[in-house]
């Protein structure tokens, strides 16, 4: 049942939803939206027990959220209304999670330990305290509780992949041991090929990943720590893999206040590729930061060592030359009537410990710097009201000024004569975004509507100099808008999402974005205990591209998947086939265009099996 409340807004703007979840259920959704509803609850995997990180997208789909899929199930991604990666920051309980990889291998999305996670919010505005230009996606784990308790989860994968998947986790008296491992082998596509035929591998090499977290609370403390361990995990749309990635976090809060810390060190080469030329690079993050409810400080130092070595030459590349990055922001909301006005301000600072680098950047950039100031300021200001029991209305509107990723402005790798080097550019002027979004909801439908124009937009670029190409950043103005619209009724669902994006600097289509996507669901009413669902997707083909930046036309394709899930005496079941017609297709997404892509569109999974158990979830 339906409750609007009238002059009620959310505490962060910008129509987020919240997917919750309740002790002894799966996860439900809770949608808040600058009106407040509440009762509205959906079975979002009446066919999985767990998030998986290999179908978080069915998850994310909810919020107009895509995953970009450079290879192996970890191997993702972020994308919303036109935007991706970087511009959306991913935090967990307040932290951010910042990739040791210039190429994002180690993205701050496989880092969700999914029988951790309680709580997920979007929010798609640019206001928020730990908003990017396309806002936030935070998580929030579960809290260790009082009481014994133990949940397990067992799955495995047969068909376009073999994989299998184990959770465990326990605790009693505010005290949570959890521990991950999954262990498989890359997929094929839909006509049975595998990386080793598809993309230049030496073999269909297995992935590893192991974890272990440990959370616990002691009257106003909170405080954990986790491991991570991933190994192999092959990239077919680049040129290097990464070949373990080691992940060490801590946290402590008291009252809400918290420091944390975390350290990544990375190493991906290209061992597992048939080729004549070795590369390899040697990446290590630190994060240390502070968060509190309308603060927040962190201080980051990137370094990333690469050398590429062929028959006749050794090159040796700082490719991250030691960047300090220090960072402080705080925000603030004012509700008044029907009207919200939101804010944040913040300053970041980048210096460079290899000033020696500033050579290479001025083969591209006349005078350089290695160091940069940004301001960081976010201004919005929503409306919302009821229509009588059955409708809702918000609209929002919001100015912000943000922060170039850190890899546009500093990276710097030399390469071959043959092949394009790479080159940041210091210069860069932060991304200016103004933006208009309105929602409208019923009790069985949701319509969202946006438009942002973006000033300072960062974008690919190339130059040539002294007889070397080179692949670096300039700042144009964007302009995407766009739609998202939910639809539930009984036992139909129905996700669109659709972005129109413009290059107005050079009045071309903006590259990299999502064609128009429909997926529908139908779910059985229970019968002996047991639900069935049929899910189909549709994806257009992409023709507005961006051939200056090597983009090519995607065609559309089809996906059909079904399955049944139960519960018996407390154990739940879960059968799954995922692209049972067996379509061989590629995501426009998958395909990347800086100086490490390995120039192969990356196929989606062919027909698989997913079957998992659970305990106590």
């Amino acid at each position: 049942m339906f409750r609007f409340k009238w002059n009620y807004f959310t505490l962060f703007l910008l129509l987020p939803f919240v997917l919750h979840g309740q002790e002894g259920d799966s996860m439900k959704v809770y949608w808040f939206d600058p009106v407040d509803i509440t009762g509205k609850k959906m079975e979002l995997y009446s066919n999985s027990l767990t998030i998986q990180r290999d179908n978080l997208e069915n998850l994310l789909a909810y919020g107009g959220i895509s995953l970009i899929k450079k290879g192996v199930f970890f191997a993702q991604d972020v994308y919303a209304d036109g935007l991706k990666k970087g511009d959306i920051n991913i935090v967990i309980d307040g932290e951010r999670f910042h990739p040791a990889c210039v190429n994002r291998m180690d993205a701050p999305v496989s880092r969700i330990n999914p029988l951790e996670m309680e709580t997920l919010e979007l929010m798609k505005g640019s206001s928020g305290l730990q908003s990017g230009i396309g806002g936030v996606i935070a998580l929030h784990r579960k809290s260790p509780g009082k009481e014994p308790f133990i949940l397990a989860s067992a799955g495995g994968v047969a068909g376009a992949s073999s994989a299998f998947d184990l959770s465990v986790a326990g605790g009693l008296k505010d005290n949570r041991l959890s521990l991950h491992f999954v262990k498989g082998t890359p997929y094929t596509n839909g006509d049975g090929k595998a990386f080793s035929e598809l993309y230049g591998y030496k073999d269909n090499y297995n992935f590893t990943l192991a974890e272990a977290s440990y959370q616990g609370e002691t009257g106003d403390w909170r405080y954990g720590a986790s491991v991570a361990y991933t190994e192999n995990i092959t990239f077919p749309y680049l040129q290097m893999d990464e070949r373990f990635n080691r992940l060490f976090s801590a946290n402590v809060s008291y009252k809400g206040h918290k420091i944390y810390a975390n350290y990544t060190s990375h190493l991906m080469n290209n061992d597992l590729r048939v080729s004549m030329m070795q590369m390899e690079t040697d990446a290590r993050n630190l994060t240390i930061g502070v968060v509190g409810s309308f603060y927040e400080a962190y201080f980051r130092k990137w370094n990333s060592d690469n050398f590429i070595k062929m028959p006749t030459m050794l090159i040796n590349n700082a490719l991250m030359p030691g960047v300090n990055q220090y960072f402080a922001s705080v925000s603030h909301q004012i509700k008044t009537g029907d009207f919200t006005f939101g804010g944040k301000a913040g300053v970041s600072y980048f210096n460079l410990d290899k000033e020696e680098v500033k050579t290479y950047y001025q083969r591209v950039w006349s005078d350089p710097k290695t160091t940069s100031f940004f301001p960081v300021v976010g201004l919005s200001a929503a409306w919302s009201q009821a229509i009588g029991s059955e409708f809702a209305i918000g609209v929002m509107a919001e100015a912000a000024a943000e922060l170039p990723e850190t890899e546009a402005l500093f990276v710097a790798v030399r390469r071959a004569p043959s092949g394009s080097s790479w080159v940041g550019n210091p210069a860069l002027n932060q991304p200016l975004k103004t933006g208009l979004r309105a929602t409208l909801l019923s009790k069985i439908a949701r319509l969202e509507l946006y438009a942002n124009h973006v000033s300072n937009f960062v974008y690919l670029d190339r130059k040539s100099a002294g007889g070397t190409n080179f692949v670096t950043y300039r700042n144009i103005n964007a302009m995407l808008a766009g739609a998202n619209f939910a639809f539930e009724y009984k036992f139909i669902d129905i996700l669109a999402s659709y972005t129109w994006a413009e290059n107005r600097s050079d009045a071309t289509p903006l590259a990299e974005i999502m064609p128009l996507r429909v997926v529908t669901k139908l779910t059985s009413p229970k019968w002996m205990d047991m639900v069935f669902f049929v899910r189909h997707t549709w994806s257009d083909g992409q023709t507005r591209v961006d051939p200056a930046v090597s983009e090519t036309v995607t065609p559309a394709w089809n996906r059909l998947d079904a399955g049944v899930s139960g519960e018996f005496r407390g154990v739940k079941a879960s059968l799954e086939v995922e692209n049972i017609t067996n379509a061989n297709y590629q995501s426009h997404l998958s395909y990347f265009r800086d100086p490490f892509k390995a120039g192969f569109k990356v196929y989606e999974p062919g027909l698989m099996v997913r079957l998992n158990f659970g305990y106590g979830l």
